[in-house]
């Protein structure tokens, strides 16, 4: 039975919340509390295994909430708020300080519309509490981890080198991705595609706080974006990111909402797909934290047309559970930790530009 404690400071939203879960086979709502103070002492007492928090609370805020929580009593904390709408930077520091999902509360912050959503409620409960919360606090891992399936010849020497970065992430991945991002150097010589799995109207903003902390350039994609070298460019909530080659051999990031793919949109798998048609053995693929196999058919596709794929291990992911699915494939050439994945992308991506070939056709990459 996994415990709930569900904190905010509208009677009518508690009583709303503590009923949608309540009703779910394998979910009990241990206690509710007002505000943050109280919570925090029931926290002590209860052990509870997820919290549902709203953001806006009278006295201590839940952004306080959740970094003493994190500090203090590590828990999975689902945010359940009006700010998630609106996807302002509130939500993405919550994810930063650990939160695991932020979703946006139907009708303002005091509405009792929440059995609105209650199917995301829950099932976003029963994946928070698959998480380690002693990740969600940091720590990179140590560096030398290589997995036992590396496969030969993966050194970054020799005369050829990746064109493209293709990152796939979801539960645990916006403080993991931004470890990784943050060490990216700013000529980092190729563009860097990255799917995080975030509700609509909050990668804008999770992609300006990447920005002003790395020194690679990162924005939310925008249809007809060039690819270029230093340059992320992050799939937007709610629309599919793939690449197109022009005429003139340049690439370009196309947009589109067509159907979820694995329950998602943006999807891993529709991404590394599409970058392995457009860049075949050039491409680089890696898979991070987060639940589900979105991402293991396209990583698949992307190894089969000779690209390269990394994944994160065990040990420094919130959730094993994307990355495990191109694991126990066979798919994964080399399992790193999180520490290790940012000076792996810089040698295997460095060296001389090398001869693009894709249907017949030559061109310096």
């Amino acid at each position: 039975m996994i415990r709930v404690l569900v904190v905010d400071d509208s009677p009518l939203a508690r009583k709303v919340i503590a009923g949608t879960l309540q009703g779910e086979t394998g979910i009990s709502v241990a206690d509710t509390a007002p505000n943050a103070e109280i919570a925090l002492r029931k926290i002590e007492s209860l052990r509870p295994d997820v919290i549902v928090m709203d953001l806006e609370m009278p006295g201590m805020g839940g952004l306080e909430a959740i970094r003493h929580i994190m500090r203090e009593n590590p828990t999975p904390i689902i945010v359940l708020s009006a700010f998630a709408q609106v996807g302002g930077e509130a939500t993405v520091r919550a994810l930063e300080l650990g939160a695991v999902s932020c979703l946006a509360k139907p009708g303002g912050a005091h509405s009792g519309r929440t059995g609105e959503i209650a199917e995301e409620l829950r099932a976003a409960v029963f994946e928070a509490h698959q998480i380690r919360p002693e990740v969600l606090k940091g720590g990179r891992g140590t560096p030398q981890t290589v997995g036992a399936g590396a496969t030969a010849g993966l050194s970054g020497a020799g005369p050829r080198r990746c064109q493209v970065v293709a990152i796939g992430a979801s539960a645990g991945g916006p403080v993991a991705l931004a470890q990784v991002l943050e060490d990216l150097p700013a000529d980092f010589p190729v563009p860097v595609l990255v799917v995080q799995h975030m509700p609509v109207g909050v990668t804008a903003a999770f992609a300006r706080r990447l920005d002003s902390q790395c020194r690679v350039r990162v924005r939310e994609a925008e249809e007809g974006d060039e690819l270029a070298a230093g340059r992320v460019l992050l799939a937007p909530g709610g629309l599919h990111l793939t690449v197109a080659r022009r005429p003139d051999r340049r690439v370009t990031a196309r947009l589109d909402s067509s159907e979820a793919v694995n329950g998602h949109r943006p999807s891993v798998d529709v991404l590394a797909a599409s970058v392995a048609g457009c860049f075949g053995s050039q491409a680089l693929g890696v898979i991070m934290t987060g639940m589900g196999r979105d991402g293991a058919q396209g990583f698949a596709l992307l190894r089969r047309q000779g690209g390269r794929v990394l994944a994160q291990d065990e040990a420094t992911s919130a959730i094993f559970g994307m990355n495990k699915a191109v694991i126990d494939n066979g798919d994964a050439d080399e399992v790193l930790p999180l520490g290790s994945i940012a000076a792996r992308l810089k040698a295997l991506c460095s060296g001389p530009p090398c001869v693009f070939t894709r249907m017949g056709h030559d061109s310096i990459a």
